[in-house]
């Protein structure tokens, strides 16, 4: 069934409002549709989004994509392209008048005032970027701990017993510190750790070491433009330094103590052998530990003696302001005298301990070169065997020819 049109609708159809576009294409001048497209920026923003926050950009690029968005109005019919509308619009340099939008916002700024707006922003940030920048001091702290301390605190022993511990003893006691101490060089080599940037370490070995033979105990992280790599080739093995370094990290079973190398004296004695180095033992460790206890409690006991005692005669009258002191001059001296006698005891004992370990290395050491001779003696009697055997051999097919 045909319906033929009115002269109403080819009036309506001949009408076209100027208030509405009109295409291109097809000459159309109805109401057009809007479609909303993500922008380039949308997925520029989104992508510098997950490269600085991680897995937090996923509810930040959901708000990226919605506020980013270009708005586009099609053709009802034909569905062209008739404008393209920006919720970000940045104006043209060339107009008088210049316009920046925001989504619904708009603000509208003379082009005089905005150039002068721009200028004092550019002043402002170069100078506080080349100019008014704080400079930052490295504050090093010292601390007069040594080697057999650090043992205590936070070496092998406590590591494996207690790693937590000894990392916390580290941070509070020696990280980010300058020590002082007394080292044996070993060798230098090239760093290629990218975690510390240094150019090349020397490992060095303690006294006592914590490690067996000729392994290193600590790394001493050198940059070039300290000291040359040639300062520390020319060494020889076993050489004593002093050294003060930084400590940077804390090793483990597997893994050396880093510290960073801040001044270097090469000490001119004789050459050490890495392997006579006594071990720190259990042994010696139980010692440093019961010393310490001892000279503990007698502290103690000392600053309780010096604690004033209240007089009981003169506490019923007043207790609050009568005060009289517990010790004389002469159990002050007395107890001094005791100190004295108990770290002389202490020496003595670590003197004995340290004595019994020598003599252990020494039978050690006697033990294997009595080894070593009576290995000697066999392999020099099989020798003298075989030869024997084999000039037997030879007179025999000597005789058996004659």
């Amino acid at each position: 069934m045909l319906i033929s049109k009115t002269d109403n609708d080819e009036q309506q159809e001949g009408v076209v409002d100027s208030k509405l576009p009109v295409c291109p294409n097809c000459g159309s001048a109805k109401e057009s549709i809007l479609e909303q497209v993500p922008s380039p920026a949308s997925f520029i923003i989104s992508l510098i989004c997950l490269l600085y926050c991680g897995i937090w950009c996923i509810f930040i690029i959901p708000l990226v994509f919605q506020s980013t968005k270009i708005i586009i109005k099609r053709c009802y019919y034909c569905n062209s392209e008739l404008e393209k509308r920006n919720y970000f619009q940045l104006p043209n340099i060339n107009d008088q008048i210049l316009q920046f939008r925001f989504g619904n916002c708009i603000i509208v700024v003379s082009r005089k005032y905005a150039m002068i707006l721009l200028g004092i922003i550019f002043i402002i940030f170069f100078y506080f970027k080349y100019n008014a920048e704080k400079e930052v001091f490295e504050i090093d702290l010292h601390t007069n701990l040594q080697w057999i301390d650090f043992l205590q605190y936070c070496g092998k022993f406590q590591f494996v017993e207690n790693g937590l511990k000894a990392r916390h003893q580290f941070e509070t006691l020696f990280k980010n510190k300058i020590v002082s101490w007394n080292g044996i060089y070993v060798k230098t080599k090239l760093n290629y750790d990218i975690q510390f940037p240094y150019n090349y370490m020397v490992y060095i070995k303690m006294d006592p070491t914590e490690s067996t033979d000729d392994i290193p105990d600590i790394l001493l992280g050198v940059k070039s433009q300290e000291y040359f790599i040639d300062t520390f080739q020319m060494l020889e093995i076993g050489q004593q330094l002093h050294f003060n370094a930084k400590f940077i990290s804390l090793g483990s079973e597997y893994n050396f103590h880093i510290l960073e190398l801040k001044q270097l004296d090469i000490i001119q004695e004789n050459i050490v052998d890495i392997k006579q180095i006594k071990k720190f033992t259990l042994i010696m460790d139980q010692a440093q530990q019961l010393k310490k206890t001892k000279l503990q409690d007698s502290l103690k006991r000392m600053i309780h003696m010096y604690q004033p005692k209240i007089n009981d005669n003169k506490s019923k009258v007043d207790q609050n302001n009568v005060v009289q002191m517990g010790l004389s001059a002469e159990q002050i001296q007395d107890i001094e005298q005791e100190i004295e006698q108990l770290q002389k005891q202490l020496e003595s004992e670590e003197q004995q301990i340290n004595d019994e370990q020598s003599q252990v290395i020494n039978n050690d050491q006697i033990e294997n070169s009595l080894s070593k001779e009576e290995n000697d003696i066999n392999m020099n009697s099989k020798i003298n065997n075989e030869q024997e055997s084999i000039k037997d051999s030879s007179t025999k097919n000597n005789l058996d020819q004659q």
